[in-house]
């Protein structure tokens, strides 16, 4: 699930942590000449179903997660059943979650060749001005009919900066997907406490855990942030934050005419949670070394902590992990304000890329054509093996006898994650199903900044100042660890010094810009 356009809602999604342009320097016909000789000509013959024979090239993506024990067996049977069409030699790396994006700006800097990799509309902009991508119109036209046919254009209209094309767009459910968190449930049921569906049911579910349970973190992470802004008496849906790789510090509020950038450290919002956060902090809620925590997703599944940041995609995962630990543990999904207002912050969130370093930029849209193509193409990816990784019963995926359902292979879906074509499996929780069956029923309003991509372009120097600022000070303000107003003052005046007030200006005439090109009124 971590960007220019941050949601506070999406920030528990991510960590618990607050966290939520032409051509990349070179025409289409130049990247394909980079290619080896004779390539694009054997793709273009492929492409039109003749008779030549493809010269074998790699395909290498980069994603983040875990790689699945069954991944190379897997890419070895797609080798073998693309051969005569796509002649692949497919590789799958994997980056963790925390590391990816910084990891995949320095692989790309350093010129290492790779072909696609997973992407966020948050880092749009800075992957075009980096050069870390190419723009793909000519590839589509000639690799990509069943992309551009499977794919809604609004989605494509999003990754379209210019007139030129920068990624093939994933295709789910992403509304508002930080309005939701994983809770223990079996420990909610425990203690005979409610569904939690505001700020008050979950700080009561907080404080009944921090109190009877000493070996089990209340929430890990430290901010109430999604829980504070999505909640019925407060706003009541998600705002708009952006500008910091580790926390955002400009803010929109885009019920308001006109549109307006703010220093969010300013905004009676940031010291409504920071108050929140401060009693959450006092009261035991936050996991102790949170600052410094990496391995939430491993305290998770060992039945260390009560709830933590994630989505309706990480139910499944959490819980059969969770059962190795604790045979009765049970995940479910917290919604806060489920009947309230949602909006669509964007059209797309996450993407495949073509990366620049791509000697083979034309057989990488193939592939992606032919994971698009068709359900069985899908399926070969997403499940595996038939019979051996996984078996229909009917439109659902079963795991095979024998297989633990907690062992199961599941790859990252998120550069190329196809709703048309997901299957549930038989062994999904009920808590999916039903969170699942639920963003699938909204009916969200649009925001009116969710295709504005902001550039940090023009203050580069200011934004590195300013971001130091908020890592050092800021964040531990934020989250409770800071508690005196001199402690706020001090954040304020630092960021002044450092130069928030240019980004602000910069910013504002971005936004400005899109509003009159876009006709927002």
């Amino acid at each position: 699930m971590k960007k220019v356009i941050k949601l506070l809602c999406l920030a528990m999604a991510l960590t618990m942590l607050l966290t939520t342009l032409a051509g990349c320097g070179k025409d289409t016909s130049a990247e394909q000449s980079a290619a080896s000789s004779g390539q694009s000509a054997a793709s273009s013959a492929s492409a039109d179903n003749s008779a030549a024979k493809l010269q074998e090239v790699p395909v290498t993506i980069y994603v983040a997660g875990d790689r699945p024990k069954q991944q190379d067996e897997v890419l070895e049977a797609i080798n073998n059943a693309t051969k005569d069409e796509l002649n692949i030699n497919l590789k799958v790396n994997y980056i963790p979650w925390g590391d990816y994006v910084s990891q995949v700006k320095l692989k790309a800097s350093a010129g290492e060749e790779f072909d696609i990799f997973l992407s966020f509309f948050g880092e749009l902009s800075g992957n075009i001005a980096r050069k870390q991508c190419i723009s793909i119109n000519d590839l589509l036209d000639k690799y990509g009919p069943d992309l551009k046919q499977q794919i809604p254009q609004n989605l494509w209209d999003s990754l379209t900066v210019d007139g030129k094309i920068y990624g093939i767009p994933a295709v789910y459910a992403m509304t508002e997907m930080g309005r939701g968190f994983l809770v223990r449930k079996d420990l909610r049921e425990k203690y005979n406490l409610p569904e939690i569906t505001s700020l008050a049911t979950y700080e009561q579910f907080l404080d009944t855990i921090a109190k009877n349970e000493p070996d089990v973190i209340p929430c890990l992470g430290g901010d109430l942030s999604s829980a504070v802004v999505c909640d019925a008496g407060k706003i009541g849906h998600s705002i708009f934050t952006f500008g910091g790789d580790n926390m955002s510090y400009l803010y929109v509020d885009q019920d308001k005419r006109p549109l307006k950038v703010e220093n969010y450290v300013e905004t009676d919002l940031f010291k409504e949670i920071w108050k929140e956060d401060i009693k959450a902090y006092n009261n035991g809620w936050f996991e102790k070394d949170f600052l410094s925590d990496k391995d939430r997703d491993g305290k998770f599944i060992a039945g260390k902590a009560a709830s933590m940041g994630g989505d309706l995609y990480n139910i499944n995962d959490r819980e059969n992990q969770l059962k190795k630990n604790v045979p009765n543990g049970e995940v479910e999904l917290a919604i806060i304000n489920k009947g309230g207002k949602w909006i669509n912050i964007g059209p797309v969130n996450n993407f495949g890329m073509i990366s620049s370093t791509s000697k083979n930029p034309d057989r990488a849209v193939m592939f992606m054509n032919w994971l698009r193509k068709d359900q069985k193409n899908y399926d070969m990816y997403m499940l595996g093996i038939e019979g051996k990784t996984y078996k229909l019963n009917g439109e659902k995926a079963e795991v095979p006898e024998g297989t633990d359902p907690k062992d199961r292979y599941n790859p990252t879906p998120w550069f190329t994650m196809h709703f048309p074509y997901l299957r549930t499996w038989t062994t999904d929780s009920p808590a999916y199903t039903q969170a699942l069956d639920f963003w699938n029923s909204l009916k969200p309003e649009t925001a009116p900044l969710s295709t504005f991509s902001y550039s940090s372009e023009n203050v580069k120097a200011e934004k590195a100042a300013v971001e130091k600022v908020m890592t050092d000070e800021v964040i531990p303000l934020f989250f409770g660890a800071k508690q005196k107003g001199e402690d706020y003052d001090k954040v304020v005046k630092n960021l002044k010094a450092a130069g928030i007030q240019r980004i602000l200006d910069d910013t504002q005439k971005q936004i400005d810009d899109f509003v009159a090109k876009n006709n927002i009124k």
